[in-house]
C-alpha cells in the first residue's frame, strides 16, 4: 500500500520538480533532419540574418481566449532557416511528402507541410521569434516560433523552442 507522504512527495515532484525542468530555456536552435546544412542557431546568428518584425499579435487559444498580446515582434521566417539549411529534395514531385516539425524544451511539437511553408500564404507567416515587445524574450524561453496568421495563434506557438527537424512520410 501506497502511504500518503509518498503520495504527497509524488504529487510534489510533478507539480514543481518536473514542469521547472521541462520549461528550461535553450540558448540554441538545432535546424536537422533532412537537411543539406544542418544549423545550430542562437540568437546572434539569428539577428545576423533579415529579421522581419511585426505585431501586434494575439495568442488565442482554442476557446478562443486570448492568452497573450504581443505588441511587437522581431524574428526570422522559419521558410528562410530551412532555404538556408537546403532541404533535400532529389524529387520534386514529392514535395508533399516533407515535413517541419517544431520542437520546444517542454515537449510541445507542430508540424508544418512542406506546401504549406512554401506555396502558401501561411509560409511568409511563421517566424522564430527571438524579442518579443522590443526586448529578448526572457518567460518563453529565448526562442518561440509564432505563426501569425493562424486564427487560434495558441495551437502552433512554440514556447521554448530548441529544434526544428525535417521529415519525409515514407
Amino acid at each position: 500500500m501506497i502511504s500518503r507522504l509518498a503520495v504527497a512527495a509524488n504529487l510534489w515532484l510533478l507539480m514543481t520538480v518536473l514542469p521547472a525542468q521541462a520549461q528550461q530555456p535553450s540558448a540554441i536552435v538545432e535546424l536537422s533532419g533532412l537537411v543539406d546544412r544542418p544549423m545550430t542557431l542562437t540568437i546572434d546568428s539569428l539577428r545576423a540574418m533579415t529579421a522581419q518584425t511585426g505585431g501586434p499579435v494575439d495568442i488565442v487559444s482554442s476557446s478562443g481566449q486570448v492568452r497573450k498580446t504581443i505588441r511587437s515582434y522581431r524574428g526570422v521566417l522559419l521558410r528562410d532557416l530551412l532555404d538556408r539549411a537546403r532541404i533535400q529534395l532529389p524529387n520534386q514531385k514529392e514535395k508533399g511528402k516533407y515535413y517541419v516539425v517544431a520542437r520546444g524544451t517542454d515537449g510541445y511539437a507542430v508540424v508544418f507541410a512542406h506546401n504549406e511553408l512554401f506555396n502558401n500564404p501561411t509560409g511568409k507567416q511563421v517566424f522564430v521569434l527571438y524579442a518579443e515587445n522590443d526586448q529578448p524574450i526572457t518567460t518563453d524561453g529565448a526562442f518561440v516560433l509564432l505563426t501569425t496568421d493562424d486564427t487560434i495563434t495558441g495551437a502552433r506557438h512554440v514556447k521554448w523552442l530548441n529544434r526544428i527537424e525535417v521529415r519525409k512520410v515514407e
